[in-house]
């Protein structure tokens, strides 16, 4: 599900639980940019970090959000670093 308004661009949940990792899609390839982090929404941008440093940051006018149909992560796509990126980003079980 792709959300329309600029409020509900982003999944709440998103913010409120661990992450377990986050991945990068590349064309044919999945790289894993880190693991055990959280998100946060500052001022209007997304901010992804894990282990103590930023794997992502993407304005949120910028980005594409959607949850995983099976509810265990979300889907991210969106401008980084002047970069176009693709990221999925994995909750953690343990809350």
């Amino acid at each position: 599900m792709f959300f329309k308004s600029k409020k509900d661009r982003l999944p709440e949940r998103l913010f409120r639980v661990k992450l377990s990792q986050v991945v990068e899609k590349a064309v044919g390839e999945e790289r894993i940019l880190g693991k055990n982090g959280g998100a946060s929404l500052v001022g209007e941008e997304i901010i992804i970090v894990c282990n103590g440093s930023e794997v992502f940051r993407c304005e949120v006018k910028d980005c594409v959000a959607a949850e995983l149909m099976s509810g265990n992560g979300c889907d991210i796509k969106g401008m980084s670093g002047g970069v176009k990126k693709h990221v999925v980003v994995y909750y953690s079980k343990n809350k």
